[in-house]
C-alpha cells in the first residue's frame, strides 16, 4: 500500500470536477449508465504489494485445480445443476483479499473468498484506464497484473472467451441481464469483443444445440461465457429452455461447474498462508469456543447476502441440519484502516482476476478490483457513501507521478 501516494491524490490531485469528468467518461466507455457508486480514488498499490497479490492468487487457483480437490469437492456440485464435460482447471478465476495490518505493523493480505467465474473484466479495464487518464497521473503507474499492455490484455481474453469463434457465435448469457447492476461489465465486452449479451430465458434449444434470436432469425450458440448465477435463478424460480445437465452441443467459458467448486466451499480445504480458519458447519462436531471471531457465511450467495458477521447459537440453532453443509464458519479478518480520505481512513478489499487458458501452465492474474470504505462489509451496496465504493488498483511507486 502506498499512503503517501494515496493522500497526495486526494488533497492535491482530486477535485470534484475531474471526478464528474471520470464518471462521465466511464460511462461513455461502457456504453451505459453506471447504478453502483464509484468511488473517487483508485487505489495506490506498490509492486512489491502487487507480486505478493499475484503469487498468492495462483496458488490459490492452483490448489483449487489440483486432483485431490477436486475429488474433496465432486459431492458440492448440487445434481440439478452438474453440467457434463468439465476441464480440470477454471477459465477464469477471481481471489478477494482483505488488507490487514500483521504484528509487525506492515500490510499483509488476507483471504475473503475466490469464484471460478468471469466477473468484470471489461469494466475494471476502463476504470483503471480511465482514472490514470482523467487524474493527469502519467504511464508510470500500471493498471494490469503482469504489466500487460492494452493490446496484450484483450488478446488473452479474446482467447478466453471466443477461442476462435466468430464474436455472432458467442454469447455472455446472463438472467435478465438489462437488469444486472454489472450490465456496465456486459456493454463493455459486447464493445471490444464483440460478444452480445442474451438472457438465459430467451435462448432455444433444438435438439443438442441452443439458438439465440438476433435480427429476426435464430443463430446457433457455438460458445457461452456464463454469468448467470444459480441462487439467482432459483430466487425467481425460472424455468429454463435447457437442462444443465444435458450433453448439449456447445462450449463454456468458463464451465458452470467451477462456480460451486471455488467458492466459499473452498476455504476450509485450502493450505496456504493467507488463509483465515475456516470449518464448515456440518463437519463440526462442537463449535469453536469463541463464536465472536467468527463469521457465519452461507456458500454459494453473492455479493454478501446471507453473511452473518456477529453470529449467536440461535442462529446456527436455526439452521436445519440437512442444511449445515451449505454454511461455514470462517474467521473474522479485520481489515485495516489503510486507504487515506478526507472523510476518514477507508478499509479496502483487492480483487485479483485470473485467466488460465487451456495450454497454459498456471492461471496468469490480469486486472484488479478493489471495493473501499468504512462499512462493516465492503460490498459497494454497503459503502453508499462519499469516497467509497468501486475501485481499481493503480500499480507504482511512491514520489513517481503522485
Amino acid at each position: 500500500m502506498l499512503p503517501v501516494a494515496q493522500r497526495t491524490f486526494a488533497e492535491k490531485i482530486y477535485t470534484a470536477e475531474r471526478y464528474e469528468r471520470f464518471r462521465r467518461a466511464l460511462e461513455e466507455a461502457v456504453g451505459c449508465s453506471i447504478e453502483f457508486r464509484i468511488c473517487e480514488c483508485p487505489i495506490f498499490v506498490s509492486h512489491a504489494f502487487r507480486q505478493q497479490l499475484e503469487q498468492a492468487a495462483q496458488e490459490l487457483v492452483q490448489q483449487c485445480a489440483s486432483a485431490s480437490y477436486r475429488q474433496l469437492t465432486d459431492a458440492a456440485i448440487p445434481a440439478p445443476y452438474r453440467v457434463p464435460n468439465e476441464p480440470d482447471r477454471p477459465l477464469f478465476a477471481v481471489v478477494d483479499f482483505a488488507v490487514v495490518e500483521q504484528e509487525d505493523a506492515s500490510w499483509g493480505i488476507r483471504l475473503v473468498e475466490l469464484q471460478g467465474f468471469p466477473s468484470l473484466f471489461g469494466y475494471q479495464y476502463f476504470y483503471a484506464r480511465l482514472a490514470r487518464e482523467i487524474y493527469q497521473l502519467g504511464e508510470c503507474w500500471s493498471y494490469t497484473f503482469g504489466q500487460l499492455s492494452d493490446a496484450a490484455y484483450w488478446e488473452l481474453l479474446r482467447q478466453a472467451m471466443l477461442a476462435g469463434h466468430e464474436p455472432c457465435e458467442v454469447v455472455l448469457l446472463e438472467y435478465r441481464p438489462e437488469q444486472q447492476k454489472t450490465r456496465p461489465d456486459f456493454t463493455a465486452l459486447e464493445r471490444q469483443l464483440g460478444i452480445e449479451t442474451v438472457d438465459i430465458c430467451s435462448v432455444r434449444k433444438v435438439g443438442s444445440r441452443l439458438y439465440r434470436l438476433r435480427n429476426g432469425r435464430w443463430i446457433p450458440i457455438r460458445r457461452i461465457v456464463n454469468r448467470a448465477i444459480v441462487e439467482e435463478l432459483e430466487q425467481h424460480r425460472v424455468r429454463l429452455p435447457f437442462s444443465w445437465n444435458e450433453e448439449l452441443d456447445v462450449e463454456w467459458a468458463g464451465h458452470p461447474n467451477w462456480y460451486f467448486r471455488m467458492s466459499k466451499l473452498a476455504l476450509p480445504y485450502l493450505d496456504h498462508p493467507t488463509v483465515p480458519r475456516a470449518y464448515r458447519l456440518s463437519e463440526l462436531s462442537e463449535l469453536p469456543e469463541s463464536l465472536e471471531k467468527y463469521v457465519l457465511k452461507p456458500l454459494f450467495s453473492f455479493a454478501g447476502r446471507g453473511v452473518i458477521l456477529h453470529p449467536t447459537l440461535e442462529h446456527i440453532r436455526a439452521i436445519p441440519e440437512a442444511e449445515r453443509h451449505l454454511y461455514i464458519l470462517q474467521e473474522r479478518v479485520t481489515y485495516a484502516p489503510c486507504v487515506y480520505t478526507p472523510v476518514g481512513m477507508n478499509r479496502v478489499e483487492l480483487r485479483v482476476m485470473l485467466v488460465w487458458l487451456p495450454e497454459a501452465s498456471a492461471p496468469q492474474p490480469v486486472m484488479s478490483m478493489a471495493r473501499t470504505g468504512r462499512a462493516a462489509m465492503m460490498g459497494v451496496r454497503y459503502n453508499d457513501m462519499p469516497w467509497a465504493g468501486s475501485s481499481g488498483c493503480l500499480f507504482g511507486e511512491n514520489g513517481r507521478g503522485v
